[in-house]
């Protein structure tokens, strides 16, 4: 498996083969910019047949959540990182969140995304 952390936007995914992976994970935030970035990745991975999974990071609450899902595509599998003030205290202190914060909730949650990746890599 090879996972690759692109640049924002959709170009990267633009200038891909129509198989050029075998899963999308689409990363957004509970912002109109960002969400319509995340729109179009979705849109550009449905029309080139590669599944989606939506990571909904910096959720505060189930508001941003249900956001999220109403706005984007309710069908795609989705991944909550909860806003986790952790994060940023380790990236104060050059550290890693899952180094300085190995229980926080958003650790737990990439770590259970990365689970699933890996679930999925293998069937």
């Amino acid at each position: 498996m090879v996972l690759g952390d692109l640049e924002a936007g959709v170009g990267t995914l633009l200038r891909m083969g129509d198989r050029g992976a075998d899963l999308a994970l689409v990363v957004t935030q509970p912002t109109a910019k960002s969400m319509e970035v995340a729109r179009r990745g979705l849109l550009i991975a449905a029309a080139r047949d590669v599944p989606a999974i939506l990571v909904a990071d910096r959720v505060a609450g189930d508001d941003d959540l249900e956001l999220i899902r109403s706005t984007l595509a309710p069908e795609v599998p989705v991944v909550a990182v909860p806003d986790d003030p952790a994060v940023a205290r380790a990236d104060e202190q050059g550290l890693a969140p899952a180094d300085a914060a190995p229980d926080g909730p958003a650790v737990r949650a990439v770590e259970a995304l990365a689970a699933r990746v890996a679930a999925l890599a293998r069937a």
